[in-house]
């Protein structure tokens, strides 16, 4: 999620453009972050000392080997250090620097401006590189309602593995009236009694329905939407198994959809805005009382 979003600040700064950013992710598999890269991202060297560094290696030498030897990281920080060459943000920040967006001496200054311009405090912006997901949400989707907490957890879980893996987010919103676009929908009733909705403008739904079930669409038709409808029947059903641990009980309605939206009012509603695949779409919850 955060190399989406950090990918779009640098979009919008100017220092890469949309085209390059769609060649850069998702990240090569293949991709190793350095040592450098990462004290620099976790703000453990100031980019001085980086620099000092690499200018005293000799080609036999490690950049983590000698930051250990000059006393500036100890070993079990090199070793946690390590850990993170294969995290995917930690992976893009250096596919950033290999191709030369972005120089090895901005990064610091850069993620600093972009924790400030969106006021992540360090912890949060720690649960974004670590892509805590539980974290994450609460971050995006404040939800008092724990059991709501958990369906969104689900269903950020479930576009992840089946739609797209660099799903990301806006912050959610509670509103008191909703127009929606065209939708799908399903009613969920028993301990909890809740309807939950997959909305987007124009062909935005495409982002779901042409990678739920690799059916393929030109645009949002009756079929497009019953696909989404079936992925929400996937999300609800993931929801109602975790819940039946716990002995709470819902039943589901069969899904429904119509290409003309509903105005929503009357009941508390909880917006979630979501990217994924190029589109973006709304999930609502509408909480019966």
């Amino acid at each position: 999620m955060l190399n989406r979003l950090f990918g779009n600040y640098l979009v919008e700064k100017k220092c890469i453009t949309q085209e390059q950013l769609e060649q850069l992710l998702p990240v090569p598999q293949e991709v190793t972050a350095k040592i450098e890269t990462i004290v620099l991202v976790r703000k453990i060297l100031l980019p001085a000392q980086v620099q000092t560094l690499l200018e005293s290696l000799n080609e036999a030498e490690e950049f983590g080997e000698i930051a250990v030897k000059e006393g500036l990281i100890s070993d079990d920080r090199l070793e946690q250090l390590t850990s993170f060459q294969t995290n995917s943000f930690m992976k893009f920040m250096q596919l950033l620097v290999n191709e030369e967006y972005i120089r090895l001496d901005q990064l610091n200054q850069i993620i600093s401006s972009f924790e400030t311009e969106y006021e992540y405090t360090d912890a949060q912006m720690n649960s974004l590189v670590l892509n805590d997901l539980e974290e994450i949400i609460r971050i995006f989707v404040p939800l008092k309602n724990h059991h709501l907490h958990e369906l969104t957890v689900t269903l950020l879980q479930t576009l992840k593995r089946l739609i797209d893996k660099e799903v990301y987010l806006d912050k959610a919103y509670t509103s008191n009236a909703v127009q929606l676009d065209s939708y799908a929908g399903q009613t969920v009733n028993g301990d909890m009694n809740f309807k939950v909705y997959i909305s987007g403008l124009g062909d935005n739904l495409l982002g779901i329905a042409n990678y739920f079930t690799g059916d393929k669409y030109e645009e949002v038709n009756e079929d497009a939407l019953d696909n989404v409808g079936e992925f929400i029947n996937c999300v609800n059903g993931l929801f109602a198994t975790n819940l039946s641990y716990g002995d709470i009980m819902i039943d589901m309605s069969s899904p429904d959809y119509a290409m003309e939206g509903l105005y929503l009012k009357d009941n508390p509603l909880f917006v979630i805005p979501i990217h994924a695949n190029g589109f973006c779409f709304r999930v609502v919850y509408e909480i019966y009382q």
